[in-house]
């Protein structure tokens, strides 16, 4: 797997919610049941228990369960973009922007993790997580 170079210097928009170097999401995994969820919870969504693992590293891979894309937005938002629900490998789904063309977005499209800038304040760059198009993977044909 390679990762797509990433503009990850500055801080995070939330501490504890990604890694950096090589970008990967911060989850949390259930000791009971082993459901692995985002961002991180101190109990299961799925059995309750409060015996979970936090900041446990995610899977950078994954594929394009849904997407929308967004032709209106908050001042300052380029439009339109791709908000996808991504599936990660590790079983995990994840709403976040995709950086692809939306004419080009399907479902099932295999993309990676990215992080780059999504504002700047006045202590600089604030980091955030996105994905972009796994241009080297190979697409299960339905």
């Amino acid at each position: 797997m390679t990762h797509p170079s990433s503009e990850a210097t500055g801080r995070p928009v939330r501490p504890g919610l990604f890694e950096c170097n090589p970008p990967r999401l911060l989850g949390s995994r259930c000791d009971a049941c082993g459901t692995a969820v985002f961002p991180s919870r101190d109990f299961c969504p799925r059995c309750r228990s409060e015996a979970t693992r936090i900041g446990v590293p995610l899977s950078a891979q994954g594929a394009v369960h849904s997407y929308t894309v967004v032709h209106q937005a908050p001042g300052g938002r380029a439009t339109p973009y791709v908000l996808a629900y991504v599936d990660l490998d590790d079983e995990v789904r994840v709403l976040a922007r995709l950086d692809h063309a939306p004419t080009e977005v399907h479902i099932g499209m295999r993309v990676l993790l990215a992080l780059g800038a999504v504002r700047h304040d006045s202590d600089g760059p604030v980091i955030g997580y996105h994905f972009v198009a796994d241009a080297g993977a190979r697409e299960l044909q339905a």
